[in-house]
């Protein structure tokens, strides 16, 4: 029962559900890739990521300075259809779908998260 309460938390939340389904239509997002996608500072992604991570719903793996976010592998497919079916209709999803396949386009052509990190350490 723990397990479901925990996910219908992490996904009640429309950023936590927005960066969740950016996630399922990509194989990994960039910490920096979800805080340009939702418009927060990276703080706050981690936060609503980690959220996220204790639902079971997604993984984290850090490199270097970034962390970077997948879909859990065991996450029920049946859980991700029924969360893929009830969007659907919603006029976000296919906004949101645009968006991050923009941002995560860009960022990888100019390694966006390796220039930041450069940034920072001059």
């Amino acid at each position: 029962m723990e397990s479901i309460l925990s996910i219908a938390k992490a996904l009640g939340e429309k950023n936590r559900l927005r960066a969740f389904l950016a996630l399922m239509d990509t194989e990994e997002l960039c910490v920096c890739d979800v805080g340009d996608f939702l418009g927060l500072a990276p703080a706050t992604v981690s936060r609503h990521m980690s959220i996220l991570h204790q639902a079971g719903l997604i993984d984290s793996e850090k490199r270097g300075r970034w962390v970077y976010y997948s879909i859990r592998h065991d996450v029920d497919p049946r859980l991700l259809e029924w969360i893929r079916s009830s969007v659907r209709d919603s006029g976000f999803l296919s906004r949101d779908r645009a968006k991050i396949g923009d941002i995560v386009r860009l960022h990888r052509e100019h390694n966006h998260c390796e220039v930041k990190r450069r940034r920072t350490t001059e």
